[in-house]
């Protein structure tokens, strides 16, 4: 019975160490289940790989997310841009044709018959026709003794946007050269159109010009056609008065064309390049230059003191402008534009240089300004709203806008552009310089003077959010060191 029950004792011996595991085995199967779980945890838990995952991954999710949310604000704040800002430029010109009323024009009309109260009357009617259409006004003829004095309110003075005058006694010099049959007749002799074509190039031929000519062609023909009619019913028996009317056939047929007197004719065609898209151009070259100024600085931004980084920000941009507004200037040369027609040569680039200098300062400095306000994220749309409010009111005149553009008399756009078109085409007094040079160095002292405060801001805000930085690090780092 022993010898039989040993076997059995040794086999439940067996049997109960087979049952227990040891300890090393316990904690093989451990890493083994361990193991087992890492290799089967979900692939959202697994880090990211560089350069493996598709934009759906959920390894990156809070990537997906942080990006996505960036994007979006970013468009809805362009929607809004778009309604707030764009919509300032769409403005100035929907009422363009609405207000054309607001271009003034003149009548000198020095004769007592009937062509001068023809052609006066026609003007008249037309003030309450369809638009567009400039504003008649009569003018004592008194006023001007000569056309030079004429010319000058029109070229010089800009008192008008044109000057339609019948000639002193432009009916009887018609009904004498009739009877005289005189073959010499020039039927441009008795009415004349004054403009000046530089004076804005896209406004004058379509809204004053063209009206004016439309309404004069008309009145004309009629007046023409009557008189015509009138005087052959009175020579039907006289032979000696169809002989004569015979040498002089247009004094019949087209007695009266109205001559077109063009004294500033738009005969730079590389003018456009530099009163329209170059004042743009000039915004967009300062804005390069403030975002390469403030790449370059931030490594020594940190260590300059206040006062150091003031004067540096003020006088680098300077020197660099300086560079940069004499080789766009200088680029005007082998395009012909001319600098001589107001002063000489040499002294009209120069004029031209320093407004473009001044320009790009004023122009530089402020996005200077903007990226101390809101950083070097929101640039970009301060950068589009200083451009709207400038080409707002520098294309067209600000009378074709509404009254809310009148902003525009003090932009540097519309100073620069005044200038530009005094030295092309001599257009406007040279005293008028002094203004639009007075606005844009107002326009700079105003910017030098608190571009401090906004730097003062600048640094202030930099400080906070480096705070905030190193306070979220701290927090980060308490649970390791107390783990």
């Amino acid at each position: 019975m022993t010898s039989v029950q040993r076997p059995a004792s040794h086999s439940s011996a067996g049997a109960s160490s087979t049952a227990l595991p040891s300890p090393n085995h316990a904690s093989n199967h451990d890493k083994v289940n361990s193991d087992e779980s890492t290799s089967t945890a979900t692939p959202a838990r697994q880090p990211p790989q560089l350069g493996q995952e598709g934009f759906w991954s959920p390894r990156i999710k809070a990537q997906r997310a942080a990006y996505l949310k960036g994007v979006g604000a970013t468009v809805v704040l362009i929607m809004i841009i778009i309604w707030a800002v764009v919509a300032i430029y769409w403005g100035s010109v929907y009422k363009e044709l609405d207000l054309s009323p607001n271009l003034g024009t003149w009548i000198i009309n020095r004769d007592s018959g009937i062509v001068g109260s023809t052609v006066q009357q026609a003007l008249l009617d037309a003030n309450n026709g369809p638009k567009p259409h400039s504003t008649w006004t009569v003018i004592d003829p008194s006023r001007f003794s000569s056309q030079d004095q004429v010319d000058y309110e029109v070229t010089n003075a800009l008192s008008t946007w044109m000057v339609v005058t019948v000639a002193e006694d432009a009916t009887s010099k018609l009904e004498q050269a009739r009877a005289n049959g005189d073959a010499s007749w020039n039927p441009q002799s008795l009415v004349s159109l004054t403009y000046a074509t530089s004076r804005n190039f896209q406004v004058i031929p379509a809204t004053v010009l063209s009206p004016a000519m439309e309404t004069l062609n008309k009145a004309l023909a009629q007046l023409g056609a009557q008189l015509a009619g009138e005087y052959l019913s009175t020579i039907a028996s006289n032979q000696t008065a169809i002989n004569n009317l015979a040498r002089a056939p247009q004094t019949i047929t087209q007695p009266i064309i109205p001559l077109q007197r063009d004294l500033r004719p738009y005969d730079v065609p590389v003018a456009i390049a530099v009163l329209v898209v170059g004042l743009i151009y000039l915004v967009i070259l300062a804005f390069i230059s403030t975002m390469a100024n403030f790449g370059a600085r931030q490594p020594l931004q940190p260590f300059l003191k206040f006062r150091s980084l003031v004067a540096m920000r003020i006088v680098v941009p300077l020197i660099a402008y300086f560079f940069i507004s004499l080789m766009i200037s200088l680029l005007n040369i082998p395009f012909n534009v001319p600098f001589g027609r107001t002063f000489s040569y040499g002294a009209g680039f120069m004029t031209w240089w320093c407004a473009t200098f001044v320009g790009m300062c004023v122009f530089g400095f402020v996005t200077e300004c903007f990226i101390s306000i809101v950083g070097p994220k929101f640039i970009g749309f301060t950068l589009v709203f200083w451009i709207i409010i400038n080409v707002s009111v520098a294309n067209l005149p600000i009378e074709l806008s509404p009254s809310f553009y009148r902003y525009g008399y003090s932009m540097p756009f519309y100073s620069i552009r005044q200038i530009y078109v005094k030295i092309i085409f001599d257009v406007g007094q040279r005293v008028e310089m002094l203004k639009w040079f007075g606005i844009l160095w107002a326009w700079l002292a105003v910017i030098l003077l608190t571009l401090p405060f906004w730097m003062h801001f600048e640094r202030k805000t930099m400080a906070k959010a480096q705070q905030a930085q190193a306070k979220q690090k701290q927090q980060k780092e308490k649970p390791t060191s107390s783990s």
